[in-house]
């Protein structure tokens, strides 16, 4: 099994975005924000936004320089 953070490289690599809940379902990881952490001290260029879904905000985190919508 690959690392958590091996796996989220790749997702961010893809031009993936992903939310806290998508990272329990694809990487089955719980501390999303603690895996970025990890990135961006590795110098991994990750940014965030925040979208409002259902009277909710959902962050995103995404490889910086891959924001297109």
């Amino acid at each position: 099994m690959e690392s958590q953070t091996k796996q989220l490289k790749e997702i961010f690599n893809r031009g993936s975005h992903i939310s806290q809940l998508d990272a329990l379902r694809w990487v089955k990881s719980m501390r999303l924000a603690a895996r970025v952490y990890d990135l961006k001290q590795e110098g991994f260029p990750i940014d965030t936004y925040r979208r409002k879904e259902n009277d909710k905000y959902i962050t995103y985190y995404y490889k910086s320089g891959d924001l297109d919508d």
